[in-house]
């Protein structure tokens, strides 16, 4: 939060709050005996109404979870069954269950040929000295301190898919000096060229890490540090702040220090599983996701868009619609945000949900939303590994103003927080068939800010390249150089045709001008 007063009527989203710095203020809280959670300061944002809403709790206490307990106040102690001892390699630590998704993306992974389906690339240049073992050091040095880094997958050996944790890996480090490529346009044709080899190069699930790095050496003192790595360990706010981690721990060698990073804390990956698999089994929540469906109708791609398999230009990227936001209008988005007291992603997904019924010509809207689904733990935010869910969101676009509409949409983000943990895949199950072909994410990799105060590097000029299964991917994202609001709207070729993911994104853009011009507008009916 900002280091200014904050007052018992303050709004907690108005504040710049939002589900990954909720979860160092729910550890806090909770250290000092008040039992917050995500689902209570989604619903009460301020102080005055959080203290309103706990005072009928005789003994907070007993609402704490115990120190290592997951999102759901489960540790993963006796959640998974034991192991044969002697199916376990040599040199494994620990061996657990995969998560849902991750068991999603080995399997459209495995059924398809593109090689750069959930392989993910970023890539930033970097200013300060250069030195190769501080590098290699600081690549080691998070290795050992994130297990998810050390982890493999075994599909076949076990009676069920594990991951196994392994006591050492060593992130392969390829450099290359190019100190003659001053031009902008020649680096990135260099760039390029290694980012579809790195992406035509498959990593091996058995051998861990599923990670590599690359350095291009511009200058003396100026190189651009690339990282790939497999979708399976790492979700996107996980893959921003191991980068971060990366550079602050580069920074620290460069000046002969060390323990720059915050202390890890007790829980892992595993009791994120382990909370997921206790929630499988939940009749309350698969009756809530089975309710929220019924009688919903999946959007398919409209006849006029869909794919015909063109896969793009010849560097096979995904055909897609990337526009930077007019700056007027992400800040109508962040004033209408603070005005109706909901996190600004509210004002995104409600412009995606409005831009997404008039594209198919209906008022009953059925997205998919990819969501957070951290602990709410001491120490969660500072956790690696795949901490997502993808679920369906349903609003009906009925009369009434935009403001109605964004508030409709925050009311149906809090009331899925409760069971934001049941899989995707059993959703799927009960419903009989996927339930939407457009994804919606918004993302704030905030973690990146760390790297504005480091001693002796400067970094500039962040770029990230993903590419998932989903027929239409739309994507808001807050550029980690701070320089603004990205629209990005890709496209399966086989399922959709670019001129289709170019009208998503000119109706996007027209839902945001209405909402952000006046709040206070009738939304206009899709047709």
């Amino acid at each position: 939060m900002p280091e200014h007063r904050i007052g018992p009527d303050d709004n907690y989203f108005a504040l710049g709050g939002d589900s990954i710095t909720a979860l160092r203020l729910i550890a806090e809280a909770r250290t000092a005996g008040v039992p917050l959670s995500l689902e209570q300061l989604f619903l009460h944002p301020t102080i005055g109404e959080l203290a309103a809403a706990m005072a009928d709790i005789e003994d907070p206490r007993a609402a704490v979870p115990a120190e290592g307990a997951s999102a759901t106040g489960a540790a993963s102690t006796g959640v998974f069954a034991e192991l044969d001892p002697a199916l376990v390699p040599e040199g494994v630590e620990a061996a657990y269950p995969l998560a849902d998704l991750q068991l999603g993306i080995l399997y459209h992974v495995e059924l398809s040929d593109d090689s750069r389906l959930y392989r993910d690339l970023t890539s930033v240049r970097v200013t300060s000295d250069w030195d190769e073992a501080a590098l290699r050091g600081a690549l080691d040095a998070l290795c050992g301190r994130h297990e998810i880094l050390r982890t493999s997958f075994d599909l076949a050996e076990f009676d069920e898919p594990m991951q196994l944790v392994h006591r050492v890996a060593t992130v392969p480090l390829e450099v290359e000096e190019a100190f003659g490529v001053l031009d902008e346009r020649e680096q990135e044709v260099r760039l390029r060229a290694w980012w579809d080899r790195e992406s035509a190069t498959a990593f091996d699930l058995d051998a861990p890490p599923l990670l590599r790095a690359h350095v291009v050496r511009w200058s003396a003192d100026t190189f651009q540090l690339s990282l790939s790595v497999h979708h399976v360990l790492l979700d996107g706010w996980s893959f921003a702040r191991f980068a971060t981690e990366l550079l602050v721990e580069y920074d620290s060698r460069l000046g002969s220090g060390g323990g720059a990073l915050e202390r890890m804390p007790q829980i892992r990956y595993r009791d994120f599983v382990a909370a997921e698999q206790r929630l499988r089994e939940s009749r309350e929540a698969r009756a809530f996701w089975r309710d929220l469906l019924a009688g919903a109708e999946p959007l398919s791609v409209p006849e006029a868009d869909r794919g015909d398999g063109d896969d793009g230009d010849d560097r096979g990227q995904d055909p897609a619609t990337l526009l930077l936001l007019p700056a007027e209008l992400t800040a109508g988005a962040r004033r209408v945000a603070d005005e109706l007291g909901v996190p600004v992603k509210s004002v995104y997904l409600a412009a995606h949900l409005w831009a997404l019924g008039t594209w198919r010509g209906v008022t009953d809207v059925v997205s998919g939303l990819c969501g957070n689904g951290r602990p709410e733990t001491e120490g969660a935010d500072l956790l690696l590994g795949l901490f997502l869910n993808v679920l369906p969101v349903r609003i009906g676009i009925a009369d009434g103003t935009w403001a109605d509409l964004v508030r409709a949409v925050f009311d149906a983000e809090r009331q899925h927080l409760p069971f934001r943990a049941y899989p995707l895949a059993r959703i799927q199950r009960d419903f009989g068939r996927p339930p939407f072909a457009v994804m919606f994410n918004y993302t704030d990799f905030h973690a990146s800010d760390a790297l504005h105060g480091l001693r002796h590097v400067t970094v500039d000029g962040w770029r990230y390249e993903d590419r998932t299964n989903f027929p239409v991917l739309v994507e808001v994202n807050r550029l980690q150089d701070g320089e603004g609001v990205e629209l990005s709207v890709r496209v399966d070729p086989h399922e959709t045709s670019p001129a289709g993911g170019a009208r998503v994104a000119e109706l996007f853009v027209e839902a945001l001008t209405a909402l952000t011009g006046d709040v206070k507008r009738p939304v206009p009916k899709p047709s």
